[in-house]
């Protein structure tokens, strides 16, 4: 049982609630997740996740596959 972690991050390049359910849906598929949600209007994806069976860079990666920019973490 690994530690869950929660991390922030800022994404840009969304421009609708369509961008953000596709981040959401997306993240939340990946082995490791345990929530993910994403928000256009304040450009960020919020996402809980175990750090012993996913890599913070696995999603980024994930994110960037669709189109957006993570641009940090909040």
């Amino acid at each position: 049982m690994g530690k869950n972690t929660k991390i922030i991050f800022k994404v840009s390049g969304m421009s609708c609630n369509g961008c953000s359910s596709s981040i959401g849906r997306a993240v939340s598929r990946l082995d490791g997740v345990e929530e993910a949600q994403a928000d256009f209007s304040k450009g960020i994806a919020e996402v809980k996740f175990n750090e012993k069976e996913i890599a913070k860079e696995k999603i980024v990666e994930t994110i960037h596959n669709l189109g957006f920019k993570v641009e940090g973490e909040l």
